[in-house]
């Protein structure tokens, strides 16, 4: 079942998502190890700096921050495991969070989201390219379901962004535009 404030969110960003999913380079058939490696870093260098300050946030113990609050770390590692020591350069244009609030939930419906599109492009990839490091794309695992469940319960609730769909929307379509500009700019999209 979708809740109310995720179907605005999912309606609200359709073309940013397909946009993006589109130009991914790693969609493709023909993807090679340094393509990845190269999605792996661009990801990186826009996660992490992102990461660090929404994860911190005053959110309740129901939305369980810590455990959403390692991905940055699931690329790195998958980065050490392909022995890729490249310098990671770091996105200055991520969206702003500086609050608990729905806007920064616009912006995890995103990064919460690509738990469920990374299962997807893992097995894509396993099957393309065998051997890659595939941690970060396998995300939470065989808990990916119950988090963006938990996830989507907050976000629909009155403490998280029911009522303020619109920042809740803005969040979203920052981070989906920035994310997108970011992987252009690093040559993990397709021109």
């Amino acid at each position: 079942m979708i809740s109310p404030v995720h179907q605005l969110l999912r309606e609200g960003t359709r073309e940013r998502h397909e946009t993006l999913d589109q130009g991914l380079a790693l969609a493709g058939s023909e993807v090679d190890r340094s393509d990845y490696l190269n999605y792996l870093r661009a990801l990186l260098g826009w996660l992490e700096p992102l990461e660090q300050r929404l994860w911190q946030l005053d959110w309740p113990d129901s939305l369980q921050a810590p455990a959403r609050a390692d991905k940055s770390a699931w690329i790195r590692a998958d980065l050490a495991s392909a022995g890729d020591a490249s310098p990671v350069p770091q996105c200055t244009d991520a969206p702003r969070v500086d609050a608990a609030d729905a806007y920064a939930l616009g912006v995890a419906y995103v990064v919460e989201g690509s738990q469920l599109g990374g299962r997807f492009l893992a097995k894509h990839l396993a099957d393309v390219t065998p051997a890659l490091p595939l941690r970060y794309l396998r995300g939470y695992e065989d808990q990916v379901g119950p988090m963006w469940k938990g996830f989507l319960q907050y976000l629909d609730s009155e403490d998280g962004a029911q009522g303020q769909e619109a920042q809740a929307l803005q969040g979203a379509r920052d981070a989906f535009d920035s994310l997108t500009a970011w992987l252009r700019s690093q040559q993990a999209i397709r021109a």
